[in-house]
């Protein structure tokens, strides 16, 4: 799928494009029932077509946050099968944690703490581009994590989470790196140890 960074707005607009064009077409229809405006099937006939144009657009083009949300559905979809230590697919070989963990600590980490028998499902929603720059190499997003696991005592957490995504030219992003955040008071940093 082609990535228009620099587009980003429009394509993740749907609904304030979608409107526009029917409130255009609306205002049409009112100035050719009350002014015989003679134009009006032509004028219609090309805001329809812009809707479909657009339709079309929408499908062909996938923005950084489309890319990323893929990417999470996918982390779900591998946690629920049981697979943790394949979500591992999604991490950039750059990745590091906020206290500087590389993706090999990570990964020993997870195997420590037995991540594939303990965690059952990770369900991400509220999922927020934040990034400063557009076009960036990098995407920066926030959303809002549940985990369940297995352990007495923690059945299931809900976490905010800030992700940096590497934007790769030849496929989806990657996760550079991650921070976890309490869901209330969300500038209360989470240490979870890596």
């Amino acid at each position: 799928m082609e990535k228009i960074t620099s587009m980003d707005w429009l394509f993740e607009g749907r609904a304030i494009v979608f409107g526009s064009l029917i409130c255009i077409w609306l205002a049409l229809l009112l100035v050719w029932i009350f002014a015989k405006y003679n134009h009006f099937p032509a004028t219609t006939l090309l805001v329809f077509i812009l809707i479909i144009l657009y339709f079309g657009l929408d499908k062909l083009v996938s923005t950084n946050k489309e890319n990323v949300e893929l990417v999470l559905s996918d982390i779900s979809d591998l946690t629920l099968k049981g697979s943790v230590n394949s979500t591992l697919k999604h991490f950039d070989e750059q990745f590091k944690t906020a206290r500087s963990t590389d993706l090999k600590g990570f990964k020993n980490w997870l195997a420590t703490h037995q991540a594939d028998k303990f965690i059952k499902n990770i369900i991400f929603w509220d999922i927020e581009d934040i990034s400063q720059i557009v076009g960036a190499k990098t995407t920066k997003i926030t959303c809002l994590v549940k985990v369940k696991t297995s352990l007495d005592g923690l059945r299931e957490g809900i976490y905010r989470v800030e992700f940096i995504f590497q934007n790769n030219k030849d496929g989806l992003p990657t996760i550079l790196s991650f921070q976890v955040y309490d869901p209330i008071n969300q500038n209360n940093r989470i240490e979870i140890g890596i």
